[in-house]
């Protein structure tokens, strides 16, 4: 069976971002010493924007021609397995909601054995990130892997806090070459949705953030987060202090929201992952 790695690596082909039409906004920032990201549509181009958005007939095309490759019986019944697989996330989130998460995660291969009847753990795991390597493809965004370096070069602290899933830090691995630990990503620093059943909009992950801040004798205001979506990074980032950068680096995943009143504005905003350095100079 191919490792999860090994696939992301062959299924990935190279995405270039498409311009915003935004100007950047750079005020110089003093007293950050750490530079924490979002994930998909900020360190990565994403094809579709974010995770699960797709043309819901390519999607069963898609995973019908998967599971016919990995040899697995598609369960019985009628309907797309697609929109099964969408009502049992649904339920899982219902579930999650009644008991008390507002904004819950669900681990992606706990959803797949359950829509496949399969106590395979390697094949859950092929399926789960063959199927995600299809319908929603990555790339590193220009400039990421270098500025990442630099960062690294000059001691600032580096964290992510994203919705994810079990395979979004293998795509370190596999589109950088490096993983998170020698990309210099301090895993005290970063918070993956599926981890903890809770994803953003929520405050929960960046809750979880601050609260690592004191043992590295820092305080929100000495972390950047960069984020795509104004709603679901800014806003919460924002909210507990930490200084905030809006990535407008991709039409695809730029989410400025206006229609959403009430948001809290971002510190920046930020059309090339390279200026984040003015920033923080």
């Amino acid at each position: 069976m191919t490792s999860p790695l090994l696939l992301l690596r062959r299924l990935s082909r190279p995405l270039d971002p498409l311009p915003t039409g935004v100007n950047p906004r750079l005020v110089p920032l003093e007293g950050v010493r750490g530079v924490v990201f979002d994930v998909y549509g900020t360190l990565v181009v994403s094809a579709s924007g974010d995770i699960g958005v797709s043309d819901a007939p390519q999607k069963e095309a898609a995973l019908r021609s998967i599971l016919r490759d990995l040899a697995v019986n598609p369960p019985p019944g009628d309907g797309r397995l697609t929109d099964r697989l969408t009502a049992l996330i649904k339920n899982d989130h219902l579930r999650a909601r009644a008991a008390g998460i507002d904004y819950p995660e669900v681990e992606i291969r706990d959803i797949w054995r359950s829509l496949l009847g399969l106590d395979d753990d390697d094949l859950v795991n092929a399926v789960a990130v063959a199927y995600e390597a299809v319908t929603n493809p990555v790339w590193p965004m220009p400039a990421a892997a270098g500025l990442l370096a630099g960062l690294r070069a000059r001691r600032f602290l580096l964290g992510i806090v994203s919705n994810a899933q079990f395979y979004t830090p293998l795509l370190f691995d596999a589109l950088f070459g490096a993983s998170l630990d020698r990309l210099g990503f301090d895993p005290g620093l970063s918070f993956f949705s599926y981890q903890h059943r809770r994803a953003k909009p929520g405050l929960w992950l960046f809750q979880q953030l601050r609260e690592a801040l004191p043992a590295r004798q820092l305080d929100p205001s000495a972390i950047l987060y960069v984020g795509n979506d104004a709603l679901k990074d800014i806003h919460p980032a924002a909210s507990l202090g930490f200084r905030t950068a809006l990535f407008a680096g991709d039409q695809r995943s730029y989410r400025p929201r206006p229609e959403t009143p009430g948001l809290l504005p971002p510190d920046a905003i930020l059309t090339r992952l390279s200026q984040i350095p003015q920033l923080i100079n």
